[in-house]
């Protein structure tokens, strides 16, 4: 912006919510490297047991249960929105890069709702009358819909940087004129 311009109305205003999203951000990046740590040591523990023999993740002692599975995918969640809430901490709202991580976000919550009905129906057909995984439809929809809204999220944010760009660029222009 050149020195002459008065600053744009509401600039202020914008800059106090840009800092208290950054200042979120950095509690939220805190609590996902917390999360996705005790995830890696939680999932490491418990195959470690599995592949002992201790009946700690399924019925018949294997380590590959339907939570088992779903639990790495919970994990590049956690990771992904490590990442976002590190670039908002930094003041990056807008970013072609903030787009792709909430977009990755939400293809992997579409993952793991696919995987909350497929791998219980994957397990009970090779589980020998043994205990029966069921499908829970409430969280699997709550799933469904979450992921949906966050692939919705994604593209309003996409669209919110495109104007973004090109309102920049047009100021940039006008700058140049004056």
């Amino acid at each position: 912006m050149n020195a002459s311009a008065p600053v744009l109305a509401g600039e202020h205003e914008v800059q106090s919510k840009i800092r208290k999203i950054s200042a979120f951000s950095r509690g939220a990046r805190v609590a996902c490297a917390a999360l996705f740590g005790f995830g890696v040591v939680g999932s490491v523990f418990t195959l470690i047991l599995s592949l002992l023999g201790r009946n700690v993740v399924g019925p018949s002692g294997a380590g590959l249960t339907p939570q088992f599975v779903t639990y790495g995918v919970w994990l590049l969640i956690v990771y992904q929105l490590y990442g976002l809430f590190g670039s908002l901490a930094a003041g990056a709202i807008y970013t072609s890069e903030n787009v792709r991580r909430v977009r990755r976000v939400g293809f992997l919550w579409l993952l793991w709702a696919a995987l909350g009905v497929l791998t219980p129906l994957v397990w009970n057909a090779f589980e020998p009358a043994g205990f029966q995984y069921a499908v829970s439809m409430a969280d699997t929809l709550s799933a469904f819909v979450g992921a949906g809204l966050l692939l919705l999220v994604s593209w309003i944010m996409d669209v919110g940087r495109y104007e973004k760009d090109c309102s920049e660029a047009l100021q940039r222009d006008a700058d140049l004129v004056i």
